[in-house]
């Protein structure tokens, strides 16, 4: 009986390791996503490496809409969605989502924050 509770638990914490080598995208449990285009890996990195994934998760709701939904709201990106996304972004900003505010991330540069744009972009519901 005691050996069957130690494998038990060993199997146990073994499954819960964190395995450096996993591909999830954070904040999806355990959605995978692979991101080819080299701007919207970056974009994901930069994500993975701020506060964005606090209120934003890949396909749920959380404090602000999902990565998908915004995907999705927007379809095709072009220079003027692109525009206001970034802003979005860097600005913050109310009302487009609901009545939270998106919190203004100034430190974020124009060029990072358009391979964050390409990143949500990427992603398909």
């Amino acid at each position: 009986m005691k050996k069957c509770i130690i494998l038990s638990a060993a199997l146990f914490f073994m499954g819960c390791g964190n395995d450096s080598n996993d591909k999830s995208t954070p904040g999806t449990g355990t959605a995978k996503t692979v991101v080819k285009d080299p701007e919207a890996a970056k974009g994901l990195e930069l994500i993975t490496k701020s506060d964005c994934l606090t209120c934003h998760k890949l396909t749920e709701a959380a404090i602000g809409p999902s990565y998908a939904s915004i995907a999705n709201k927007y379809k095709v990106i072009n220079e003027s969605s692109m525009d206001s996304m970034v802003t979005q972004i860097i600005k913050g900003g109310k009302g487009r989502w609901g009545n939270i505010p998106m919190k203004d991330h100034p430190l974020i540069s124009i060029a990072d924050a358009q391979s964050i744009v390409h990143y949500i972009m990427s992603i398909k519901e």
